[in-house]
This record gives C-alpha cells, sequence and structure tokens, in this order.
C-alpha cells in the first residue's frame, strides 16, 4: 500500500503535532502521549488468558471455543471491585489464535471513572480493526459501545482540543479503493468524541479545524515530493475530501478538475437502483465520470460539496 503508507508513515508526526494553536497543538500532544503511555494496557496472544488493572477495576481477555474445533472467539470481562459490570463476546474476530487488546483510556472528562478500549481484528489482507468502548455511567453501571471498524490499525487516540479527554481520530475508509487501488488511495482524517453513550462525529466543529489544516498540509507535503500525485485520482479524491473539510472545497475542486487522470480504468460505475453492481441490471449501470463520482462520495458521506460539478 505505497499511497497510503506514505500517509500513515506520518501518522505519528501528525497526531501528536496537530491542535488548536502550533505550540499549544505540541503541548496538548506531548500530554495526550504521556497519558496514553501511563494508563495500563494489555494484549491477549489467543492462548494465555490476560488480566488488565486499573484500581478496582480489572479486564480479563480470554477466549471461548467457536463455530469449528480449530477456533477461538475473544471474551472481554470487565469488574468492578470484583462485580461483573460489563462482558461479550468478539464474534468477528473469531480465529485460531484471536489477538485482543484492552486499554484505559479517558475519552469522556465526565464520567466516574476512564474507559476501557478493546480492540480485535477480523483478519484479511487490509481489514479490519473492531473496537469496543466500555464506559461507566457509574462506577457499578457500564455500557460496551460499538465503534466504527477500521482498516489496518483503527482509531487513534489524541486529545485534539486539550480539554483533558481524548478524540478518535481515523482516516475515512470511504476513500479507500474508491477511486484507485488500496495502495493509491489517500483519505480524509475523521474526528469522533465520546459524549455520554454516543460517540459523535466532530470532524466539522471549527475547534478542529487547525488539525485537520495540518492534515492537508501533510498530503501536500507528499505531493511536493512526488508531483505525479496531482494527477492521481486517489489521491486527488482524498485531498479534495481534506481540503473540504477546512472550508477550501471550491479551490481544491478547480485543481482536481484541471490535473485529474481522464485516462484511468478504475471502475466508477453505479447502479440507479441502489442494487450492488454484481447484482446491477447491465441497462441500469451507469458510468460515471471521476468528478461525478467524487461528487457523490462527498455528498453521500456529509462532506461539505461544491454547488455544482463540473
Amino acid at each position: 500500500m505505497k499511497s497510503l503508507a506514505l500517509v500513515i508513515a506520518s501518522v505519528a508526526i501528525a497526531f501528536i503535532a496537530g491542535a488548536v494553536e502550533p505550540a499549544a497543538a505540541e503541548d496538548a500532544a506531548q500530554a495526550g502521549a504521556r497519558a496514553e503511555r501511563d494508563l495500563p494496557a494489555i494484549t491477549y496472544d489467543g492462548k494465555q488468558a490476560a488480566t488488565l488493572h486499573y484500581g478496582d477495576l480489572t479486564v480479563m481477555l480470554d477466549s471461548e471455543p467457536g463455530s469449528d474445533a480449530d477456533s477461538r472467539v475473544p471474551v472481554f470481562t470487565g469488574r468492578y471491585r470484583d462485580q461483573v459490570v460489563f462482558s461479550f463476546r468478539l464474534e468477528e474476530a473469531e480465529a485460531e489464535a484471536p489477538r485482543t487488546e484492552a486499554r484505559v483510556l479517558r475519552l469522556d472528562p465526565k464520567t466516574p471513572l476512564p474507559q476501557v478500549v478493546m480492540t480485535g481484528f477480523t483478519g484479511g489482507a487490509h481489514c479490519c480493526t473492531l473496537t469496543r468502548i466500555a464506559t461507566p455511567l457509574t462506577t457499578d453501571e457500564w455500557r460496551v459501545l460499538d465503534a466504527a471498524e477500521l482498516d489496518g490499525g483503527g482509531y487513534r487516540f489524541i486529545d485534539v482540543d486539550n480539554d483533558g479527554a481524548m478524540e478518535l481520530v481515523s482516516f475515512d475508509n470511504a476513500f479507500l479503493y474508491a477511486f484507485a487501488s488500496y495502495a493509491d488511495s489517500y483519505a480524509p482524517t475523521r474526528i469522533a468524541k465520546l459524549m455520554g453513550s454516543d460517540i459523535n462525529d466532530v470532524t466539522q466543529e471549527p475547534k478542529y479545524r487547525a488539525f485537520l489544516r495540518r492534515k492537508v498540509q501533510e498530503m501536500e507535503a507528499d505531493a511536493r515530493k512526488d508531483p505525479n500525485l496531482w494527477h492521481s485520482n486517489g489521491f486527488l479524491g482524498g485531498w479534495v475530501g481534506a481540503k473540504s473539510l477546512v472550508g477550501e472545497i471550491d479551490s481544491a475542486w478547480r485543481r482536481m478538475l484541471s490535473s485529474y487522470d481522464r485516462k484511468s480504468d478504475w471502475s466508477l460505475d453505479e447502479c440507479t437502483t441502489g442494487e450492488e453492481l454484481d447484482k446491477c441490471p447491465e441497462d441500469k449501470v451507469r458510468k460515471l465520470s471521476f468528478p461525478q463520482a467524487l461528487e457523490k462520495l462527498l455528498m453521500d458521506n456529509d462532506y461539505p460539496t461544491v454547488k455544482r460539478a463540473r
């Protein structure tokens, strides 16, 4: 995964550096990194049960027999003062030796205890990390929330707005394979925040704009190193999406129109009935240009768009 790998390679710098102002961003990121290091984390290797300890809270990672004799299903069990406060199986991560992780992180500044973030992997070349978040309403009442299923390593947790709680930062997986291969795809950054029992997308809140602008700058730094990216639809799709999040959709759209690859053979077809393409009647298949496909993706995923596609 060549191009997205370039983004991921710089992600640690970007996630650590981004916040409301450069100096404040660095301080917030360093504080977040320290907090992330100081809170406990544990890994289960699919063989020996592992237990995380945080004060009166313990979380055991283990597995149970799966759908056949050679597979196991990960199980997470949380106890507070010896009382079980949550327990669940992660069926989608069933494997011969499933690897899972759990870590304590502060995602909501208002809860009596921090959250427990638990992850497992579905397997496959590029997919997918499953994330569950256990959050306490009280010390005795917990809820387990399903976060997004994401490519690769899943979320990064960074206190972007310096409020003492970490945001859930990820790449928008809708852009992967949308206009080019996985290796040649770029994707905008999305930000989510835990609020009570809800995980809300907060990407377009003004206080996150400086952080997102740094992500745009990283993409553009890649293009300075490799100017051919300005003619790659996989790069341009992610870049236009990222620019739209910082209020610069019009200028980005104009540049995209002047430089996109009109000879790309990447399929951009859609089914006008809404069915999957492999089930779509032949007379209902519509071929889209790259600008049309990009505008549709932006609209379908609530990105700012130009008033009219050209």
